[in-house]
């Protein structure tokens, strides 16, 4: 059972002036009042000026490492729940995190330039393969993790080549927090002594970071690796609570843990909408179907599908990007938002809302029920221009996994969302069956996102 320990490491602060622009060992100084959430440079030493008063919000944790006080500095904790950690503090079992998804991997080269995903370009953990550098020697060689925000990081696991006796036995080790100014958190950090064991290292210091870079120094045959990312705080349970923990983050692939740390479902990986309607939207379902095709669903009992193509008539069926989640794992997640997105190559119209309604999210998380009301709870978003479901008028009822792809809502004999409904029609806010198609002829592209 996991122990809950959920802390938002940052909130939306006021006005916040350092020396620096970047995490490092160095020091800051603090001479405006302000909300002290997570200060670039705050692994070193801080140093709070004379006159001013820094104040650590609400459930928000803090790590550095030596505090200095100026005259009358200082430094208020808002409650119990706030709290000043020494950055040499670690988490002594640490959520990780090593996503199979090309955005958020990079490096400076790799062996004979092979495509992200392609034999020797294979980074993550318990891959069957590896990244291997371009060359057996070069020092500037690097391979370099993207979390998508920033994160307090607590240090990294790495593994050798999966099919071949190469690894790194020695690495530099760096962090970003714009992939521009660079901290060192090891300037030679022992690695690997075998192909598949992972060795657990930790930095000296806890780091505020986004971009994590590893470049080997030296290695057993050739330099091979893969690569995970261990946290200092719990991963956190939604894309929602991402954002709110770290505004700005960007849309991408993230690892969330759905029921939070109390609960039994594991971490799984996800893709975060950070933009939209403000972002923190989190996909469920994701169906980029090509027309004249009848491929099968994917309902999935434990994971949750990621955004890929979003070009009418790409096929993904089969994919990571292609299925939704069943109503039993969706009840694992906390949100009051539904959104809808849906486009079609067999007209312009686009259907783009929101909705609160409470027993479409019930219908969702149970199966059981009907969205009978959404008709008139649905907000529309830019570029909304679909006649449902504003004038939904019907609603398939108590449909089980399908009840997010089974005419949740339609107009009958005109315009329905359907995604292989009936078992070959897939339609948003049309009815191609009804102008003599098969129902499948029109490339369509169907998302689910909840907040």
């Amino acid at each position: 059972m996991k122990r809950v320990w959920v802390l938002f490491l940052l909130c939306k602060l006021s006005v916040l002036v350092a020396q620096t622009s970047t995490n490092s060992t160095g020091s800051g100084n603090f001479n405006n009042t302000a909300i002290w959430t997570s200060p670039k440079d705050l692994t070193g030493n801080a140093n709070i000026l004379t006159g001013h008063t820094i104040t650590i919000p609400n459930i928000t944790t803090v790590y550095s490492n030596k505090i200095t006080f100026n005259g009358t500095a200082k430094l208020v904790l808002t409650n119990n729940s706030s709290k000043w950690v020494a950055a040499t503090s670690m988490n002594g079992a640490p959520t990780m995190e090593s996503i199979n998804n090309s955005i958020n991997w990079s490096s400076s080269s790799v062996y004979i330039n092979d495509a992200y995903g392609v034999s020797h370009n294979r980074p993550w953990l318990d891959a069957t393969q590896a990244w291997s550098a371009g060359t057996v020697d070069n020092p500037n060689d690097y391979l370099q993790y993207d979390l998508q925000s920033p994160r307090w990081v607590q240090g990294i696991v790495t593994q050798g080549r999966g099919n071949m006796a190469q690894w790194v036995t020695s690495a530099k080790v760096e962090t970003s927090i714009d992939n521009v100014n660079w901290a060192v958190a090891s300037t030679g950090m022992t690695l690997n002594s075998d192909q598949n064991t992972k060795v657990y290292n930790n930095f000296s210091n806890v780091m505020l970071a986004r971009f994590v870079r590893v470049t080997p120094i030296t290695n057993s045959n050739y330099p091979s690796m893969r690569l995970g990312i261990l946290f200092r705080e719990n991963i956190l349970r939604s894309c929602k609570e991402i954002l709110a923990a770290f505004p700005g983050s960007a849309s991408g692939t993230y690892t969330i843990d759905p029921d939070g740390l109390a609960g039994a479902q594991p971490n799984t990986t996800c893709y975060c909408d950070m933009a939209t309607d403000g972002g923190g939207w989190t996909l469920v379902l994701n169906y980029l179907h090509a027309g004249g095709t009848n491929p099968e669903l994917n309902v999935r009992a434990n994971s949750l599908p990621l955004q890929g193509s979003t070009a009418l008539g790409t096929n993904e069926q089969g994919t990571t990007t292609w299925g939704h989640t069943s109503p039993a794992y969706l009840s694992s997640f906390t949100f009051t938002e539904l959104r809808f997105y849906g486009i079609t190559s067999g007209h312009n119209r686009i259907v783009n809302f929101k909705t609160s309604h409470p027993e479409t999210i019930s219908y969702f998380k149970t199966g059981t029920g009907s969205a009978s009301g959404i008709q008139s709870g649905a907000f529309p978003l830019t570029g909304h221009n679909g006649i449902t479901p504003g004038s939904a008028s019907s609603f398939f009822t108590s449909q089980g996994n399908k009840a997010m792809t089974e005419f949740p809502f339609w107009i009958a004999g005109l315009n329905h969302w359907g995604i292989k409904g009936y078992t070959d029609r897939w339609e948003v806010d049309d009815y191609p069956a009804g102008t003599g198609g098969t129902g499948y002829q029109n490339s369509t592209f169907h998302q689910i996102w909840i907040r």
